[in-house]
């Protein structure tokens, strides 16, 4: 039997991993879909879910997207696609995001990949327009809902936000959030980050009302994630 991939190594422990929500309620985890993408080597299609009650897997995804066993000087890395709501067999809407299962599945993530990977988040879907809109009004990455939660998750390396499709193949808007390869590499980036959340606390909010509320959102984040580091 020939042995794992890097990639079909990740997607088992995905598939066989569940997500504890901060009231403590376990979700178990379940793969729907997973796939070769051709003609690449080492890269997997997959689909996550979770499991109702009754053991029935959700019809809808909860994360979706592409695992890559890296190779030829590239650490493992991930770009996915999160879903805030799923749906039940039973038409019933789960708000995976009030429950804190977007923040467990990044941290669960945080924990495959390794030093020098990276995880790239779509941001064009809908349900994810916070960080979206954040990003064009020139909010830190981390400090953006999905960068915050990519920092949360170990991600506290440098920060690259695909806006432009530079080569023409790189699909939707998404952001990177990369693993540093080494430790003085981690501390530098963490002090850039570090200094960029605490330079964009003192930013004064626009006039606009609802750009305001995307500021003032992503600077209790900043303030949070400072927080951690006082």
């Amino acid at each position: 039997m020939a042995s794992e991939s890097i990639a079909q190594q990740t997607a088992r422990r995905l598939g066989s991993g569940s997500l504890t929500a901060p009231d403590g309620r376990a979700y178990e985890l379940v793969i729907t879909d997973l796939s070769e993408v051709r003609p690449r080597t080492g890269w997997l299609r997959f689909a996550l879910t979770i499991r109702a009650k009754d053991g029935r897997a959700a019809q809808t995804a909860l994360m979706a997207g592409i695992i890559s066993g890296g190779g030829r000087g590239v650490m493992p890395w991930m770009e996915v696609r999160i879903f805030p709501t799923v749906e039940f067999h039973y038409d019933e809407q789960f708000d995976a995001r009030e429950a804190g299962l977007e923040a467990a599945i990044l941290k669960l993530i945080g924990t495959l990949i390794p030093a020098g990977g990276h995880l790239m988040i779509e941001y064009e879907s809908p349900g994810q327009s916070e960080t979206h809109r954040g990003l064009l009004l020139r909010v830190p990455p981390a400090a953006t809902h999905l960068g915050a939660l990519m920092f949360e998750a170990g991600f506290r390396g440098h920060f690259k936000d695909w806006y432009i499709s530079e080569g023409g193949h790189e699909g939707p808007r998404k952001l990177q959030a990369n693993k540093s390869p080494n430790e003085i590499a981690a501390q530098e980036a963490l002090s850039s980050n570090l200094e960029e959340l605490e330079q964009f606390i003192n930013r004064p909010l626009p006039d606009n009302a609802e750009d305001a509320g995307v500021i003032a959102r992503a600077q209790d984040r900043a303030r949070l994630l400072l927080n951690g580091f006082s």
